[in-house]
């Protein structure tokens, strides 16, 4: 594929309501500091949100001079405090592994008790009636429920996913299709007209939705939840994305979430290598651990056989929890949930004048500068279907597509922070950049057969076999900017203003060179080259470098 080509993109829909705010737009003369005042003037509600200024003022100084940061999706950003307090509990006293009766050890597990109790806390949880088991990331929550999850052998047990879903989701998939069980995917132009057939014979089912996309920013129906219940299956909601910028009660959603998965860090950017599920204690129950582990048993015979595993969230942590990071949980989930009614208020305000201002921006042959994914523009946006999320693609006034990676490394040397790629959500890139076709043509049986492991051979080999894999991999997907905690107007109008640089250009520079553009020269060398890929093909995987520089060669060329 040349890497000019520009696919059809997927409108997907949205919920009817709409924010009912004042129309706007950036005119061509006009800075997008000035319309960032202007936008405050006619929307004075957003000086109604201006604890999140101070709060800014107090805990995120190192934004003054870190350059522009919209990558909040991929992880938050935490508070200066939290540092400092982490710091000084740390420096002021002597914690040991939880596992014992010391005073070192009895004080970790104090924290560590603590700790759970805010997360059950902070998302409204009944402590009757939900656990909290600590993990390394909401990945390996998602995992630990795949694994253990007892589909039924022999019988017509089901695993529902939604299209729209992180790579750490799609796995799920593994252990299921292993036991025998069927794999249906919710396509993702339909969230909302999900229909659900109940598992034949009373097979254990399991039903996991997405709370907020981290690629199209979309929020799942959580009302679909209930639905799955009232249906026989198990219900797993991922919150990831979710969680940051929005109240969830589990209290309120009255028992429909058998668990939920999410990171520390996504929520309040610290501590890093903590997350944890938040499972119904009967649903763990119904979970099968298939090994054990120091800190998750009471008794092991050796050399015999018999063990007795621990009960509640000890029988899922695995080893020694990451005790001394536990201790900065509460007082950041505080932090966070001290601010999130005024951050629900604000983070509404900078998506309408984003969206408006890209939308705004025009080509002098009229065409947009921006094609905005998800949402599709400023009256297809509501908060109450859509985080603070923009997916987009760049466009070349000829209507050509940026490569999305040319944009990111654009962003960076103008120091402002935002992601390109398909974001580990293969589902809605391809969805959104109308390349599902292409994805579901790669021929990855190679790979797969006969259910080995993938090795370096097997993998260079259906790579070697797909024309457009390395283009895929390398230049697919869109642009992604997000907000947060700590975000404000003036980043809004910093990314707009980086986004009418684009105005009129063709192609992405740096230092004058053109990236990633195509070159027609060479003509002649370029048909050699490709007489060569053929039989490259097939040989072996040793060749697989050689093949990988010579298609570079192509594309230069190209």
């Amino acid at each position: 594929m040349s890497s000019t080509t520009t696919p059809r993109s997927v409108a997907i829909p949205y919920s009817s309501k709409t924010l009912k705010l004042s129309s706007f737009s950036i005119p061509s003369n006009e800075s997008a500091k000035a319309a960032s005042q202007r936008f405050v003037t006619a929307h004075p509600t957003y000086l109604q949100t201006s604890a999140i200024d101070d709060l800014r003022r107090r805990e995120f100084t190192r934004l003054d001079k870190s350059g522009v940061y919209l990558d909040y999706t991929g992880a938050g950003l935490y508070p200066e405090s939290l540092i400092r307090e982490h710091t000084d509990l740390l420096l002021g006293n002597v914690f040991g592994n939880p596992h014992s009766a010391s005073p070192s050890s009895v004080l970790s597990s104090k924290y560590a008790h603590a700790a759970r109790l805010a997360v059950l806390n902070f998302f409204d949880a009944d402590p009757s009636e939900y656990e909290v088991v600590f993990t390394n990331n909401a990945s390996t929550a998602l995992r630990i429920v795949a694994e253990a999850y007892p589909y039924s052998k022999g019988a017509d047990s089901k695993l529902i996913l939604p299209t729209d879903a992180h790579n750490s989701v799609n796995g799920m998939r593994e252990f299921a299709l292993k036991a025998g069980a069927q794999v249906t995917y919710v396509p993702m132009e339909a969230p909302g007209k999900q229909t659900f057939l109940a598992p034949e014979d009373g097979a254990e089912s399991l039903y996991v939705l997405t709370g907020q996309s981290n690629l199209s920013g979309l929020k799942g129906n959580l009302s679909l939840l209930a639905e799955a219940k009232s249906r026989g299956y198990n219900t797993l909601l991922d919150a990831a994305a979710l969680a940051p910028t929005t109240a969830i009660s589990l209290r309120s959603l009255k028992g429909s979430v058998d668990a939920m998965a999410i990171s520390l860090y996504k929520l309040i950017g610290y501590p890093t290598g903590i997350g944890c599920f938040v499972a119904k204690k009967e649903f763990l129950t119904k979970l099968q651990k298939p090994w054990f582990s120091g800190g998750s048993v009471l008794v092991v015979q050796a050399p015999n056989m018999g063990r007795l595993l621990l009960d509640g969230h000890e029988r899922w942590e695995d080893g020694t929890v990451n005790f001394l990071s536990l201790i900065a949980i509460p007082r950041g989930l505080q932090i966070l949930h001290n601010h999130l009614p005024t951050l629900t208020q604000r983070l509404p305000l900078l998506m309408h004048f984003t969206l408006s201002s890209l939308a705004s921006l025009k080509h002098s042959n009229g065409k947009p500068v921006v094609d905005l994914h998800s949402p599709s523009g400023p009256d297809e946006y509501s908060p109450s279907t859509h985080g603070a999320v923009i997916s987009m693609s760049f466009l070349k006034p000829s209507g050509e597509r940026f490569l999305p990676h040319d944009i990111e490394n654009a962003a960076s040397r103008a120091n402002i922070h935002v992601r390109a790629g398909c974001l580990c959500n293969p589902g809605a890139s391809t969805t959104l950049t109308g390349m599902t076709e292409m994805l579901n043509n790669f021929d990855m049986k190679r790979v797969d057969a006969e259910g080995k492991q993938d090795t370096p051979s097997s993998v260079s080999e259906s790579y070697a076999s797909n024309e457009d894999m390395e283009w895929f991999i390398r230049d697919g997907g869109v642009v992604r900017m997000g907000f947060g905690l700590a975000s404000a107007i003036s980043d809004a109008a910093a990314f707009v203003e980086f986004s009418r640089t684009f105005v009129d250009v063709t192609e992405a520079t740096k230092d004058g060179k053109t990236v990633g553009a195509p070159k027609l020269k060479k003509i002649a060398d370029a048909e050699i080259i490709r007489d060569e890929l053929p039989e490259l093909k097939k040989r072996n995987s040793v060749m697989f470098t050689k093949l990988r520089g010579i298609r570079r060669r192509v594309s230069q060329i190209f």
